[in-house]
């Protein structure tokens, strides 16, 4: 719908919650839907790297947001998606659910270098990258929900209401990479 996903489909966006976004979907779905160049599967590699790097660090269950140009149709604006946008709302590693100050040292040892440092992320693998702690009091997930998902339900430069997609975590992600032709995590 006008080269975005549509935030809702159906006549109200009310009507039912599994018809809007963000939509559910899986590796594969996403591999068939937008692997449509050499760049954007280069861009999708990148994420199942880093959702790799995520669960090698223990967080392995959750779901991510995604988003940006990269679900957009902006090619028909004359230019690709520089990255993709996500936004990975997830528990804690088992060992540090209940370790406020172990997950305080994660959290800062992972921010420099790790799977927390968004330039890192953004430079090897293509994803513009935000994390949401669902261990949180619920009031701090709500608000960190509710500003993420009302910034990724616009575009940027128009302001156009658009869906996003959800991607679990723990979903295996090997068929999907060797659909993009890649490597997969036991290899």
């Amino acid at each position: 719908m006008n080269g975005v996903l549509p935030p809702f489909v159906g006549g109200t966006p009310g009507a039912q919650m599994a018809w809007s976004s963000p939509y559910n979907c899986t590796a594969i779905e996403l591999v068939q839907r937008f692997s449509t160049s050499s760049h954007r599967r280069r861009l999708l590699q990148g994420l199942f790297q880093f959702r790799s790097q995520l669960r090698e660090k223990g967080i392995v269950s959750g779901f991510q947001w995604l988003d940006g140009s990269f679900t957009e149709d902006v090619e028909a604006d004359g230019r690709q998606p520089n990255d993709i946008d996500v936004v990975t709302l997830a528990y804690r590693p088992e060992s540090l659910a209940l370790n406020l100050q172990g997950w305080r040292d994660f959290v800062h040892e992972q921010g420099n270098g790790g799977i927390f440092d968004r330039t890192r992320n953004r430079e090897e693998f293509t994803c513009d990258t935000f994390f949401v702690d669902l261990n949180s009091v619920p009031y701090l997930v709500a608000r960190q929900a509710a500003y993420w998902s009302g910034l990724f339900s616009h575009r940027r430069e128009t302001f156009q209401w658009k869906g996003m997609l959800a991607l679990p975590l723990h979903e295996d992600d090997t068929e999907a990479i060797v659909a993009l032709g890649g490597v997969t995590e036991n290899e």
